[in-house]
């Protein structure tokens, strides 16, 4: 099972969470980092099932930073059925 660690209170911004995605899943160093690069890697191109750990997202889901990331990453959590879980804490 792949596991990937995102602490928000040190991502910069969202190119910042990019970078380490990539870093971390193996992912294409051509990924497109946007979102729509988001979903295909997650529905399509990574290794499931994955863990996320998000530290720290509760703050940054009311940045207009890192908003959309955390909410295509609920959506995708559920259109994967388990495949995907995301873990949230401190």
């Amino acid at each position: 099972m792949l596991t990937l660690h995102f602490d928000f209170e040190s991502l910069s911004d969202r190119q910042a969470f990019y970078r380490a995605l990539v870093q971390q899943s193996a992912c294409p160093v051509d990924f497109g980092n946007n979102l729509d690069a988001l979903w295909d890697w997650l529905t399509g191109g990574m290794a499931l099932p994955a863990t996320f750990y998000l530290a720290h997202a509760d703050n940054a889901s009311e940045s207009a930073e890192f908003a959309p990331v955390l909410a295509l990453l609920e959506e995708a959590q559920q259109q994967l059925d388990g495949e995907l879980r995301l873990v949230r804490g401190e």
